[in-house]
């Protein structure tokens, strides 16, 4: 009976790269969140909990806030309303701004409106929007709804004036209607825009929610933040920042995949 000697193959960092076990981007992106929370825990020990709560306060803090069932309570409360008003957009935006590329005179008529309508903050339509809708869900779910329209209008107003003219003229030499041009070649080659703009969408939408709570009604993620710094709990206030950048990450995940599904033609560029 022989025996037989198995050596253990060690693997340099470079191979493993190189393997694409782990990518330098992701290494990069590792590390460099490592260094934050590093740097975030010296400065939150030195300046003291009231100032600045370091990573480490953050774990009791969330864990409080979950037993006690206030974060769950917070982000469900500003779920309905985000999902709902940018529900809205998305359908108003798509609609709005195909029909503003796909028919000239729709588009010059409006563009100046929806250019002007851009500008304007929507936290100087507060007082207006008190009287006309009150300070419940459905002034929360107005102000995500004019948050992120317009980042969808534009980009799928944009995306439509910009398909390339060789594949309307190629489409139209193999006898294609107007109604096919639309639908097969004008929607599709639009995609990428319309997907842009709708992750631009989400992160706004997710910034006019806690405006929203923050300024209508002390309830949600923006109730819940304002309570906790009224009460100098900066470890409170901290994790659910953590959480909105965590949803608003999600967000565009859940985007980009949809993206990936729709239009299995683009290949990845590798940037």
């Amino acid at each position: 009976m022989t025996s037989a000697v198995v050596e253990r193959e060690q693997i340099p960092m470079s191979d493993i790269v190189r393997r694409q076990v782990i990518s330098w981007e992701r290494l990069a992106q590792v590390l460099l969140l490592v260094g934050t929370l590093v740097i975030w825990e010296i400065a939150g020990r030195r300046l003291g909990t009231f100032f600045l709560a370091p990573p480490s306060s953050l774990v009791t803090a969330f864990q409080e806030m979950l037993v006690s069932g206030e974060l769950v309570g917070a982000v469900v409360d500003s779920l309905s309303s985000l999902f709902i008003g940018y529900g809205i957009a998305v359908v108003t935006g798509i609609t709005l701004g195909f029909l503003m590329g796909w028919y000239g005179p729709v588009g010059r008529t409006l563009n100046p409106f929806v250019s002007a309508a851009y500008v304007v903050p929507t936290a100087a339509l507060v007082p207006v929007f008190i009287i006309w809708f009150g300070l419940g869900f459905l002034a929360r779910t107005v102000t995500v709804l004019l948050f992120c329209v317009f980042e969808i209008v534009i980009s799928t107003y944009t995306g439509v004036r910009n398909v390339d003219p060789l594949l309307i003229d190629a489409a139209r030499a193999f006898g294609a209607n107007r109604r096919q041009l639309f639908v097969k070649v004008v929607s599709l080659a639009s995609l990428p825009y319309i997907f842009a703009g709708l992750r631009m969408g989400a992160s706004r939408a997710v910034k006019g929610m806690v405006v929203a709570e923050l300024l209508f009604a002390v309830t949600g993620i923006g109730g819940v933040i304002q309570n906790s710094a009224n009460y100098y709990r900066t470890d409170k206030v901290f994790v659910l920042v953590i959480v909105l950048a965590v949803l608003g990450v999600a967000m565009a995940a859940l985007i980009q995949w949809i993206e990936r599904r729709v239009t299995p033609w683009r290949q990845e560029r590798g940037h």
